[in-house]
């Protein structure tokens, strides 16, 4: 694996091992807790949204474009099976970037990212969950995971 992949890798751990302790430290009240969103609209419909991302974000590298990808969600019966998707997706990333070299180009909608944009993309989308996570949290008075607010370094 190329070095700017492997610190690429690195930082999508960081960022989903906090969604991680998110769906593994809040109750299922809390996890299906209404949110003022319009789509997504528990903190539990937003985790398995952010590992289907994953899942048509790796499948556009094998197939080379964004295309054609089925963006519907499935749904999953329980926290433990979405962990097990969760961490298959993270298995298959691994070995997906592993073989990249970094000249890799996936097509978005009619023009190119390289393999960097697009993990780029991936790993901003699971921050900009995170923050909507971390502040409906605060708004709706459902206690941060410790490990989260260890790890992201969180007061208040």
């Amino acid at each position: 694996m190329i070095l700017s992949l492997k610190g690429q890798l690195a930082d999508w751990k960081y960022a989903r091992g906090n969604t991680i302790q998110f769906l593994k430290q809040l109750t299922d009240e809390e996890l299906n807790k209404q949110l003022p969103r319009k789509t997504f609209v528990t903190i539990y419909e937003q985790i398995v949204e952010m590992a289907w991302v994953q899942r048509c974000f790796l499948k556009a590298i094998d197939n080379k474009t964004l295309d054609g990808m089925d963006w519907t969600a499935p749904t999953f019966a329980t926290k433990d099976e979405l962990l097990e998707q969760m961490a298959q997706f993270d298995k298959k990333m691994e070995q997906i970037l592993e073989n990249c070299n970094g000249t890799e180009e996936i097509n978005w909608f009619d023009h190119n990212k390289n393999i960097n944009e697009h993990i780029s993309a991936m790993q901003s989308h699971e921050m900009m969950h995170l923050g909507q996570i971390i502040a409906f949290c605060h708004a709706l008075d459902i206690n941060i995971p410790q490990e989260v607010t260890k790890s992201m370094h969180l007061t208040g």
